[in-house]
Formats: C-alpha cells, sequence, structure tokens
C-alpha cells in the first residue's frame, strides 16, 4: 500500500531505513509549535526506534491529551518523519509520529509490538511530557490504519506486546481513527489489499507481512485482523474511507463498522464522496471530494475532542 498525501497531516517523503543515514529535516513548525525530532521510545529487533514530537511551546495549564501517529506505506515503506498534524498539535494535544519496524526487516507481529512499546513509553512518561496518561488516541492511514486499528481491538493481548520497553505498562489507547485501513486478512473479506493476484495467490506484500501465506501463517493473518477482535470496552472509533478506494475497497472498512457496532463500541464513520485511497479524487479533473481535505481536519479533531478531552 502506497501511502498518498494524508489528510490533516504533511505529506510524507522517502522511504525508512534502519541503516544509518542522515534523517530528512522537518518542516518548519507553525507559530507557537515547538518540534522535538528523533526521541528514543523503546527497541525492536536489537535497535532503537524513536518518534517526532509536537507539542505547543507554552505548556497548557491542564496535562494534555496526546495523539500517536501511525504512518503507511504497506508495512514495507513509508516514514514517520513529517507525520505531524499541526492542527491538532494547534488545539492543544501533544503528538508523537511513531518509526516502527518495517516487513522487509521483521514479520508480523513486529510491527503492532512496536506500535504498543510507543503507547507504553508515551503512558510512562507522561508526567514528563504534561500529558494526562488516561487520555491517548491514536491515528494512522493506510498500513497505518490498520495498525492503529489493532491498537484499538488487541490492546490487552499480552503475546502482542513484545519487549520494547516500559513492559508492564498499559498499550491500551482511549480513541482511534483508521483512515483506508484494511482490517481483515481471511479468505472471508478478500481481497484486503486490490485485486487478487492472476495466479490466485495470497498478496505477495501480506505473505512479505507475515512471514508466509495464508495457509502456512493461518493464526498470524487472523491475530492481524482488527475486525475479528472489536469487543466491548474497546476505544471509540472514527474510520474514515474513499468510497472509490482501489487499493483498499470499503468493504473493508464496512466490515469493521458493523464489528464494531455488534460489539456496542461506539463508531463514527466518513464516507468520502469520489475519494480515493488518499481521500482525495484519484486524478486531476476528477470531481471534488465530499467532506473536502478542510472539513475532514475539522471533523477529526472534533472526534479527538469528543473523546478526549473531558
Amino acid at each position: 500500500m502506497t501511502t498518498p498525501t494524508p489528510i490533516l497531516f504533511l505529506a510524507l517523503a522517502g522511504m525508512a531505513t534502519f541503516a544509518a543515514e542522515p534523517l530528512k529535516p522537518l518542516p518548519k513548525s507553525p507559530e507557537g509549535v515547538e518540534i522535538i525530532e528523533n526521541v528514543e521510545y523503546g527497541t525492536g529487533g536489537g535497535h532503537p526506534l524513536h518518534v517526532d514530537i509536537a507539542r505547543l511551546k507554552e505548556t497548557p495549564k491542564d496535562l494534555m491529551p496526546a495523539v500517536l501517529t501511525i504512518h503507511g506505506g504497506g508495512w514495507a515503506g513509508g516514514t514517520h518523519r513529517g507525520y505531524l498534524p499541526f492542527g491538532l498539535v494547534k488545539e492543544g494535544y501533544f503528538v508523537a509520529a511513531v518509526e516502527y519496524r518495517l516487513s522487509g526487516e521483521a514479520p508480523w507481529p513486529a510491527q503492532i509490538e512496536d506500535c504498543k512499546a510507543a503507547v507504553r513509553w508515551l503512558r510512562a512518561n507522561a508526567a514528563k511530557y504534561h500529558v494526562d496518561p488516561n487520555r491517548i488516541g491514536c491515528m494512522g492511514h493506510s498500513a497505518g490504519g490498520h495498525l492503529v486499528a489493532c491498537l484499538g481491538t488487541l490492546g490487552d493481548v499480552a503475546e502482542l506486546e513484545g519487549k520494547g520497553g516500559n513492559e508492564g505498562v498499559s498499550s491500551k489507547v482511549q480513541a482511534v481513527v483508521d483512515e483506508a485501513g484494511p482490517t481483515n486478512f481471511t479468505p472471508s473479506a478478500a481481497p484486503a489489499v486490490g485485486t487478487i493476484p492472476k495466479d490466485g495467490k495470497d498478496n505477495p506484500g501480506l505473505v512479505k507481512l507475515f512471514g508466509g501465506s495464508y495457509a502456512e501463517k493461518t493464526s498470524a493473518w487472523q491475530m492481524a485482523s482488527p475486525a475479528l477482535h472489536a469487543k466491548a470496552g474497546d476505544p471509540p472509533f472514527l474510520i474514515v474511507h474513499g468510497e472509490i478506494d482501489h487499493l483498499v475497497p470499503i468493504a473493508q472498512a464496512e466490515g469493521m463498522i458493523a464489528a464494531l457496532k455488534k460489539a456496542e463500541v461506539p463508531v463514527e464513520v466518513i464516507r468520502i464522496k469520489n475519494g480515493g485511497h488518499g481521500l482525495r479524487p484519484e486524478k486531476a479533473g476528477d470531481p471534488a471530494s465530499e467532506p473536502d481535505p478542510k472539513a475532514l481536519e475539522q471533523a477529526i479533531i472534533a472526534f479527538f475532542n469528543k473523546q478526549l478531552k473531558h
């Protein structure tokens, strides 16, 4: 899954790697916003993992709610660099963009282990950053949408916690915004990503993610399907999906919505008319997306305000 220009945050660029190379510079922050780069939050596969932080320069009187952002890129590419939604920051949120191991380095469950480690790190360091540990949300697009949906539905699964740091601290989140994420990798919901290959075999990107085909790694494919794990007590969700998304069919969102409703988990839905995988028109000259990017940004902020500002 590629990551087109997402909504609510600056465009991502480049490919995340774990080789020693210069970090790409972050964009200039708006007035009143501070960026803290390259903060180590834990380890994965024997090397450090990082977040980039954005927050108000002037510390608010009350503890801040927080949002972790999880980037897309088909679990095999993309980068957390630049995924800092300044609209949320200016609303008083502490935001941290999370680096995680890609499928070329480690198969599932490395990706969710790292995301969980980031939640634990933030909760363990809440006092240091003037954050309310009971008001942590997450948002992600595409593969990142999948991972935040997993954070929302697999927050209490011990075997997915990993050893990335701050063991024993809760990795549960209190609100989830899933933008265009796949949610069910089992045959009953196929295709999860794009079209089924002509040879009838599993999608090669998913085979890479799970370290084997569905037949070979059935339990991993099932465990990574958040639509199969929705249950009472999960945090509220906002699901955003383009109606003409050809990379992750909107049926994936519909299956997740149905599962959340069945479990009586609060869920809000925004279907983007004329929106493709990037939640915008797919090519120049196509009809405008509805809601447009600015209205969608405000809707996402309103959702987090409703769930995390109380």
